[in-house]
């Protein structure tokens, strides 16, 4: 029997009850992609969960690659640093070796003529008698491992002390070192004593003390450090 339509309420009951109807209503009211786009939309949608699971996971990968780098980097920059210290110490233990072997050019700097060293034991002799400031306390290593005491002589006989701190680079380190080492001489033996610091180079921050006459400069040679 053939189905009337006369109403539009007809053509929706066609729809609901007719399946095969409603597939060729569909296809002539929709187009192609329309039809697809829940299909579509549904792959899509899959692409971009698996999309954003592999990003995590490659996220992940690259986050443990940067620590490792970082920590690499820092063991690094560690390592660097104490190979720099090592370099440091064995340049300043040479340029003390290099210094012990130009006493007498040291002396004669000053117009002086050397007459001897002072050793860490007489200099701890020294500070035994005469420190008791608190100041000298705190600086009594320090005094006692100075690089170099010279005892030299002036055209008039008169004793003066040198207190040396030798280093390839010589830094503001140094030049307190000297300074304060020459000042405790000078109080503890009443003889003048001079602070210098022997280096193939110096920082700038010292030079204003070289130039101002509180800290005298022997330099050294930079071919005395080379390995004969």
């Amino acid at each position: 029997m053939a189905t009337v339509i006369n109403t539009s309420d007809d053509i929706l009951k066609l729809l609901a009850e007719n399946a095969e109807f409603y597939q060729a209503a569909r296809r002539l009211i929709l187009t192609d992609e329309l039809i697809e786009l829940p299909e579509r939309f549904a792959r899509f949608t899959a692409e971009v969960h698996d999309f954003i699971i592999r990003q995590g996971r490659f996220n992940e990968r690259i986050e443990t690659a940067v620590r490792e780098l970082q920590e690499t980097t820092a063991r690094l920059e560690i390592s660097i640093a104490r190979i720099e210290t090592s370099i440091g110490e064995i340049k300043g233990n040479t340029a003390r070796h290099v210094v012990d072997a130009q006493l007498d050019e040291i002396a004669e700097q000053l117009d002086f003529t050397l007459k001897d060293t002072l050793s860490r034991q007489q200099l701890r002799e020294l500070i035994r008698q005469q420190g008791h400031t608190d100041e000298d306390k705190r600086n009594r290593q320090s005094f006692i491992r100075a690089d170099l005491v010279v005892i030299a002589e002036d055209a008039g006989g008169g004793t003066h002390y040198i207190a040396v701190e030798a280093s390839y680079t010589g830094d503001a380190r140094d030049t307190t070192r000297a300074r304060r080492n020459a000042e405790m001489l000078q109080r503890f033996t009443g003889c003048p004593a001079h602070a210098m610091i022997a280096s193939v180079h110096n920082d700038q921050d010292i030079q204003a003390e070289i130039d101002g006459g509180e800290v005298h400069w022997y330099a050294l040679d930079p071919d005395d450090f080379r390995p004969e």
